[in-house]
């Protein structure tokens, strides 16, 4: 294979025949089933031709009998058929579902940074078209392979001992198809790449229209948008096209050359026969036999095009599973134990691109149980240092120390447990109310869930909901408003009872008379909690006990708001702002 060493592929091959490992029994007994009914064909296509010889020579019960045993050939060769394909599909599926579950629970466990370096449409092209390629390659396309060579074996034996001559005359086509192999193959490898890469910028553009239809029609971008998804879609289908040009071409050109074979056979079977070397019975097992023969060579000659296209998806899905988490448990990590909920960030920095900063030497204490403001302009890095107490990162310099204890010293998932989040747009999957308030806290009573909602004041709407807790919400079911959305993100974080807090603007979508509410809630859920309220409105900021300040250039200020605002000017330019535009 052009352009890809064998020794890669090997190991490209050999890494994902992980997934089907588990399945190899049934995987021997698939190709039992195979090997059998390419026997039954091979005995089926003789049958075939015998009775022509018996007609020939008047023998009609001879032709009788023949006939009753291809019936009973023809039965079980279909039960044979039937147990090879339903045991490919089953085994395929198998080998699916896993790859696809390695795949997803890779980047869960990346987190955020990892995941990000892709589009979703891109990552979602992967997840489906890819695996069924890379399952193509592991297990279809060498099934059909074995059987192709065991066609090829079976029948070219048996044009051998028909006759010899007409076999050998037969073979005569290799070196043309070899030639005709290595004209296509390049060209599809090329062909593939660019349709593979074309079509996840086509579905990562369309999975952006799709997630912001209210802003393009908005701005009126309708028009734009519809030109450029011609653009990117006519990118892809160009490419689509040439594959197909190039799988039709083959396909008939192929075809041609079999068709002549066959024709040049013909011919001389019938000098043969005239010769009295050979019967008309067995010519026409013979020309059935080299017929048959068409679908393994034109098997073996499309495996390097569909291996190709198969090895692009591959290296596609293989880049996903060898993506690493930035951050890791430590061989002695211990379970992470909040006692008081205090945070000291000493000496941090950090940065995502080499030489631009986003913190610089920063030196923060927070005492438990106090609520401090992010404020600052955007990507000055008050969602970073988020990030950074729940190790989605690691600072590049400094140390984070919760109770004294670092934060690289305990597992994710102890530290991540101390932590309830409420983002600007909150967390909300296509399932019941229920299920999703479980996310927090998969082990509550419905005791807990229902008074976690009442706290929040989600209660109210959730139960006057046809099914109460079990109404489905989102996609397909019942849809909130924003207010509702966040109170249940908000029953969520009480469900949680975590001793840390994390609000990422939290009320930014809402309108006043829903924030009033949502504050409430969020107010109790601040009471004894230590909480990090990342703030881009002057409301958000009001019921702080001191604001950490970003000034966009790495470092920070920390005081109260009145601190801040009659000494930092920068600070009181932004409250100055946001008060006279709410004015």
């Amino acid at each position: 294979m052009e352009r890809l060493q064998l020794s890669d592929f090997r190991q490209t091959y050999q890494r994902f025949f992980a997934y089907a490992r588990p399945d190899v029994g049934y995987l021997a007994l698939a190709l039992m089933a195979i090997i059998a009914l390419t026997a039954t064909n091979a005995v089926m296509v003789w049958l075939i031709g015998v009775p022509f010889d018996h007609l020939h020579e008047g023998r009609f019960d001879a032709v009788k009998e023949v006939l009753l045993w291809l019936v009973l050939l023809v039965v079980l060769n279909q039960l044979l058929h039937l147990v090879s394909t339903v045991m490919a599909n089953w085994l395929g599926l198998r080998f699916v579902g896993r790859l696809r579950q390695a795949l997803l629970g890779r980047l869960l466990h990346v987190s955020v940074p990892g995941s990000s370096q892709l589009q979703r449409g891109d990552l979602l092209a992967r997840l489906s078209h890819d695996v069924d390629q890379v399952q193509d390659m592991i297990l279809e396309l060498p099934l059909f392979l074995v059987s192709h060579l065991l066609t090829l074996l079976f029948y070219g034996a048996m044009l051998f001992w028909i006759d010899w001559t007409l076999a050998m005359a037969a073979l005569l086509v290799v070196p043309i198809l070899l030639l005709h192999q290595r004209i296509f193959v390049p060209r599809k490898r090329r062909a593939s790449e660019k349709f593979f890469h074309h079509n996840g910028e086509l579905l990562a553009f369309e999975e952006q229209v799709v997630s912001n239809l209210r802003g393009i029609c908005s701005v009126g971008a309708e028009a734009r948008m519809e030109n450029q998804h011609e653009t990117a879609f006519e990118r892809a289908r160009g490419w689509a096209m040439r594959m197909r040009w190039l799988d039709q071409g083959f396909d008939v050109s192929l075809s041609g050359l079999v068709y002549f074979c066959g024709i040049v056979i013909v011919l001389l079977g019938i000098e043969r026969i005239e010769a009295g070397v050979l019967q008309i019975g067995a010519l026409v097992s013979f020309l059935i036999y080299l017929g048959y023969l068409s679908v393994p060579l034109r098997g073996f000659a499309q495996a390097p095009l569909q291996w190709q296209g198969a090895v692009g998806a591959a290296q596609r899905v293989q880049m996903l599973l060898e993506l690493q988490a930035e951050t890791q448990n430590r061989s002695n990590a211990g379970n992470m134990q909040v006692t008081r909920g205090d945070i000291r960030i000493q000496n941090v920095s950090f940065a995502y691109h080499e030489d631009v900063p986003v913190l610089s030497n920063v030196d923060l204490h927070i005492q438990g149980g106090e609520t401090i403001a992010l404020v600052g302009p955007s990507g000055a890095g008050k969602s970073t240092l988020a990030r950074l107490l729940m190790r989605f990162h690691d600072p590049q310099q400094g140390e984070i120390y919760i109770d004294g204890c670092d934060l690289r010293d305990v597992t994710l998932e102890s530290l991540r447990e101390q932590f309830a989040v409420i983002w600007q747009e909150p967390f909300i999957l296509n399932d019941t109310v229920r299920a999703n308030l479980l996310l927090a806290r998969p082990q509550a009573t419905d005791e807990a869930v229902i008074d976690a909602c009442m706290a929040s004041g989600a209660w109210s709407f959730i139960s006057e909901l046809s099914d109460g807790l079990d109404t489905q919400i989102g996609s397909g079911g019942v849809e909130l408003s924003g207010g509702q959305y966040q109170r249940i993100a908000i029953a969520q974080a009480m469900l949680r009872n975590a001793p840390f807090l994390i609000l990422d603007e939290a009320t930014s979508a809402l309108d006043s008379q829903a924030e009033r509410g949502v504050v409430e809630a969020l107010d109790e859920l601040r009471r004894g909690r230590t909480t990090l309220v990342i703030a881009h409105r002057f409301s958000s900021i009001c019921n702080a006990d001191r604001v950490v300040y970003f000034n966009g250039d790495g470092s920070v200020i920390v005081g109260t708001h009145d601190y801040l605002y009659s000494y930092h000017v920068p600070y009181r330019t932004a409250v100055t702002w946001q008060t006279d535009t709410a004015s």
